[in-house]
């Protein structure tokens, strides 16, 4: 039976952590991969009331699409070098927690495998917690890969 893995990864050493140790304990031949990357723009566009540097603006949005799109690359690179089944969501979304359920959701996952930043109770109380969130909302189970293993 084949199963599908949804991968959540960003930039941080976490969301590496959690995809190599995905490849070395989970993974199955015959697995397909669905690698989720949920995009943030933060994007200074100027004072109310002042002209807007649309060309900066664009510029800005360019750099950052060019950088997601180096950082997914090494991801799939990894899985195509592997010869795994995967498929690549680039998603927006205020809150990457709702984002990262529904895409599992949506695309049918048997499991979602993620990193965490380990944040204390305060941090996390404060913050938030992507993962907390996908841990308690997730339809599917959750493997989160801390960061300190």
């Amino acid at each position: 039976m084949t199963r599908k893995h949804l991968i959540a990864v960003d930039g941080s050493d976490e969301a590496l952590k959690a995809f190599n140790w995905f490849l070395d304990n989970m993974y199955r031949s015959g697995d397909t991969v669905i690698l989720v990357h949920v995009a943030e723009y933060n994007i200074d566009i100027g004072l109310p009331g002042r002209n807007v540097d649309v060309n900066a603006i664009c510029a800005a949005v360019k750099k950052r699409n060019d950088e997601i799109g180096n950082l997914t690359d090494g991801f799939m690179n990894v899985l195509r070098g592997k010869h795994i089944t995967s498929k690549l969501l680039t998603l927006q979304g205020d809150k990457p927690g709702e984002v990262i359920t529904k895409a599992a959701r949506d695309e049918l996952a048997d499991s979602v495998v993620m990193g965490t930043r380990g944040l204390g109770t305060i941090r996390r109380t404060l913050l938030g917690s992507v993962s907390e969130y996908v841990v308690h909302h997730a339809h599917c189970p959750v493997t989160i890969v801390r960061a300190d293993q």
